[in-house]
């Protein structure tokens, strides 16, 4: 059974989430003299700088917290096309954060051209922006334009907190339906434990560990919405802090290959310099180090690692990033399963194969903490779309998850 929605805004504390990657700029940027600076209160500090998410605060100083105070305003997403296999030519939706990513990873298997510069990941207000001279005087400049062509200016769409470099935005928009899940709703559901590696890109230990939750295959399908619809385009996995991550629908539908387990890489067989791996105090029965886990692997939505609860996310305000791991996360098995290796920032001395190896699957991050929505694209047209930035928090203290998007209809 779902529940309706409770959206209960958070107000006082200072967001953090990711800026717009056209904050490269350097911190020498004109401003207009005649406005008082703001400081973005959600400029990711992974990024190089905040400069442009602080022009936008201050040119509209009502947006400085809200969902316009983040990089999706000047940056779009894309679609694009692939061959899962026998001419069976599908769809996929990229937001905004994935979108920028690929100029760093692209995808092999995209039949489109994928973006290789930064400029290209503008939406047209970004561009407006970029061509305008980028910066405070460029936006107050833009106000009276339609920079999506909506019919609607600049001005009046980010008064009405919608984004004024999407077409699909404009004033007065419903916010697409939506349903929510309880902690006790999702346990009520058929259940999915899995033992797998999350193999890290950057940080000192991969790990091993067993995640239980609901596959989202089956949990799409108890929200009435057939995951093998061949209109899906996939969904996004959202965090509080705007972090998102897509999935094709592939990704739901099919069983992943069998992990692989490695044993006798922690610190207490190889060292403290040398051991990189954590395993769990208690390991599944029937473990052979150097071949495949028992169990099914599949996308799964989790809220226990290793038979507890997951630690709920919270903000650390320092550094900007997401600390803990619950109460939800997205469990993601390696799509090529192999060995793990030390992260990138981590090189030793100790000559035994086992440093960074970019061409491993490092399945880590893509295992989203504190997952608290799951958009099913498309979005369907005439809707906004939910406003995490402002809700989502509420969602992570009260152990509910949000489903909205293709298929879901108001309850």
């Amino acid at each position: 059974m779902k529940t309706s929605p409770v959206l209960v805004p958070l107000t006082g504390i200072a967001f953090l989430v990711v800026t717009a990657i056209i904050g490269c700029k350097t911190n020498e940027d004109d401003t207009d003299d005649t406005m008082e600076d703001q400081i973005s209160s959600r400029s990711y500090q992974g990024h190089q700088n905040v400069t442009d998410s602080n022009n936008l605060v201050t040119a509209y100083p009502d947006t400085i917290g809200t969902r316009l105070d983040d990089c999706h305003t000047c940056h779009t997403g894309g679609e694009f096309t692939y061959d899962a296999g026998g001419n069976d030519i599908r769809t996929v939706s990229r937001n905004a954060c994935d979108f920028c990513h690929l100029t760093q990873w692209p995808e092999d298997d995209y039949i489109e051209a994928q973006p290789t510069k930064y400029k290209e990941t503008l939406n047209s207000f970004g561009l407006d922006y970029l061509d305008g001279g980028r910066d405070v005087a460029a936006l107050t400049a833009m106000g009276s334009d339609d920079s999506d062509g909506d019919g609607h200016d600049n001005d009046s769409e980010i008064a009405d907190l919608k984004y004024p470099g999407n077409d699909s935005s404009m004033p007065g928009q419903e916010v697409a339906p939506m349903v929510t899940y309880t902690m006790d709703e999702l346990k009520a559901l058929t259940q999915h434990t899995q033992f797998l590696l999350a193999n890290s890109h950057k940080q000192q230990f991969d790990n091993y560990a067993s995640y239980q939750g609901v596959k989202v295959a089956d949990l799409l399908t108890n929200a009435g919405v057939d995951p093998t619809d061949s209109n899906i385009e996939g969904i996004t996995i959202i965090a509080p802090d705007g972090y998102m991550k897509d999935f094709a629908s592939e990704k739901i539908t099919e069983k992943y290959t069998d992990g692989l387990y490695f044993e006798g890489l922690d610190v207490a067989t190889l060292g403290a310099e040398c051991g990189f791996v954590q395993y769990p105090d208690v390991l599944p029965s029937g473990l052979v180090g150097g071949s495949p886990i028992d169990g099914e692997q599949w996308l799964l939505f989790a809220w226990e690692r290793d038979g507890l609860p997951m630690e709920a996310s919270y903000l650390d305000i320092t550094s900007g990033r997401i600390n803990g791991e619950g109460p939800y996360r997205i469990i993601v098995p390696q799509t090529t399963p192999g060995s793990p290796d030390r992260g990138s920032m981590y090189a030793t001395d100790c000559s035994d194969g086992w440093d960074y190896d970019a061409s491993k699957d490092h399945n880590a991050g893509d295992m989203v903490r504190g997952a608290m929505a799951i958009r099913i694209n498309p979005l369907p047209d005439g809707y906004e779309d939910f406003d995490h930035y402002n809700g989502g928090w509420a969602y992570v203290d009260s152990e509910s998850v949000l489903i909205y998007g293709y298929g879901i209809t108001a309850e």
